[in-house]
């Protein structure tokens, strides 16, 4: 096998990129403003099941990490998540911006937290994530 040229590697990528989450017809009609109010509100919900998750798997992540520096960079990100309150610096964190954004789309904030509204599919495919991690 020969190496690829940069015109033929340049190619490759491009052609990886089409199938990136942007370009997948419900990201677009969402991004464009066609989808439909329920739509939103149905990928905020499960948007925030993804987005509660995110800690969880960077802990799991974590706990297997020997290396100290690259624990002391990666917690921040759960920190960027989950919010905190550390020696009177407080910051409610990116979940507590989505309950808010779900509050906007006209969903409770019960309706968020409970994850009554995740989807099934949505609700196995982050759980797999985390089991990954």
């Amino acid at each position: 096998m020969t190496a690829w040229t940069r015109e033929e590697f340049e190619a490759k990528l491009r052609e990886r990129g089409r199938s990136y989450h942007i370009h997948h017809p419900f990201n677009v009609m969402l991004n464009s403003g066609r989808a439909t109010p329920e739509q939103v509100r149905g990928w905020v919900a499960n948007r925030f099941y993804y987005q509660i998750s995110i800690p969880v798997k960077d802990a799991a992540i974590l706990s297997n990490c020997p290396d100290r520096a690259i624990r002391r960079e990666w917690i921040q990100r759960m920190l960027d998540h989950d919010g905190y309150d550390i020696g009177g610096i407080s910051d409610p964190g990116g979940i507590e911006a989505w309950i808010r954004l779900g509050e906007a789309v006209g969903l409770s904030r019960g309706d968020v937290t409970s994850l009554r509204l995740v989807a099934p599919a949505a609700r196995f495919a982050v759980d797999a994530y985390i089991n990954f991690a």
